[in-house]
């Protein structure tokens, strides 16, 4: 049995006030002389019942979230209230004057359909305003989050490149140098590929596929080149599947280069991900976890209070705490969410979950 959803409710609407409208105007057939005024007045309110009814079809059909549903519902019942409040005040008026109250059913029948229909279309647009606010917002993160990808990140890459050409360009035998260049212009072109996945997640417009959280972070911890700065300790399963595409690679390298770049020397980082349990007393609703914590200075206060996590923040944040917004932004876009929280070890711990891509799940490995 489906749930009730809002186009129900718009729909029931209508059929209530067609149901009322049938059964007044049908005992009218028989008070009335002739049956033609009460069927041009069941036309009349009976219509705009019918008319509700397909304004919930509409909406069914539009593919709106279940809260959007509910929201349009409310609309419409906020409509038949007001209309029906409406004239029900001016009955009131007229029977405070002392004035007759001649036939008022059929007035309030219409005007509790029209109130109905009027909030329905109203709600609707109301909603789709909405959509298309929040998508804009939406494009303007993205491209706060793409201008910091490439100029952070991006940056950082091709500045080694330039530094070991340098190197190798003075050194007779660089074979060594060779490799850094090579490896430091396969994850610049990693990282263009990733800028492009986390435009699409925060827009929306990419589909999950299924993504190997574990595979993932392991690759971003062998890019790791600061083992003088830091001691990395992980506890990595085989595999970790996720729903997500390639832009969680900057939820791993974020999380995992806040907490190098931000630490005194000789930091020590413990980099986890866990996966649900086969033992169904012990899953936490297919949820894969990522945790990086470390012994550091702690949570920032601008990280501690969740001001981080504010629109206006994005442009001015430090790297670090734009980097953390980002890896927030994203794990919402992939329907996970970023926990902050105080480690264990002394530091900052940050825990992101993201929904679990089982074998038999849509979407292709990666």
């Amino acid at each position: 049995m489906s749930r009730l959803r809002g186009h129900h409710a718009v729909s029931a609407l209508g059929a209530g006030v067609l149901v009322a409208a049938l059964v007044h105007h049908g005992a009218e057939v028989g008070v009335v002389e002739g049956a033609v005024g009460p069927l041009l007045a069941l036309a009349l309110d009976g219509g705009i019942a019918v008319a509700v009814i397909a304004a919930g079809r509409r909406i069914a059909a539009r593919e709106l979230s279940p809260a959007e549903e509910w929201r349009v519902a409310r609309w419409a019942g906020a409509g038949t209230v007001l209309a029906v409040v409406a004239f029900a005040a001016t009955l009131a008026v007229r029977a405070f004057e002392g004035r007759p109250l001649v036939e008022p059913a059929f007035p309030m029948l219409v005007a509790a359909g029209a109130g109905s229909l009027g909030g329905a279309i109203a709600g609707y647009y109301a909603v789709r305003q909405a959509a298309e606010a929040r998508r804009a917002r939406d494009a303007v993160r993205a491209v706060s989050f793409v201008n910091h990808l490439l100029r952070h990140d991006l940056r950082n890459d091709l500045s080694t490149i330039r530094g070991y050409a340098g190197l190798l360009a003075d050194d007779a035998d660089g074979s060594d140098h060779a490799e850094t260049v090579a490896a430091k212009a396969d994850e610049g072109l990693d990282r263009i590929e990733a800028t492009s996945a986390v435009a699409d997640a925060i827009l929306g417009d990419a589909d999950a596929s299924r993504i190997d959280l574990a595979e993932t972070t392991r690759d971003v911890l062998s890019g790791v080149t600061d083992g003088e700065r830091a001691t990395i300790e992980t506890e990595i399963p085989e595999s970790a599947p996720v729903a997500a595409n390639d832009g969680v690679r900057s939820v791993v390298s974020n999380l995992v280069e806040n907490a190098i770049e931000h630490a005194d020397p000789g930091v020590t980082v413990r980099v986890g991900v866990r996966v649900p349990s086969d033992d169904a007393a012990n899953r936490r609703d297919d949820e894969v976890v990522l945790v990086v914590e470390d012994d550091g200075p702690g949570l920032p206060p601008e990280v501690r209070d969740g001001s981080f996590l504010a629109d206006e923040a994005v442009g001015g944040a430090s790297g670090g705490v734009s980097g953390l917004r980002l890896v927030a932004t994203l794990a919402e876009a992939y329907g996970g969410s970023l926990d902050a929280g105080e480690s264990p070890l002394g530091g900052a711990r940050f825990a992101v979950t993201l929904p679990h891509a089982p074998v038999d799940s849509a979407g292709s490995d990666t």
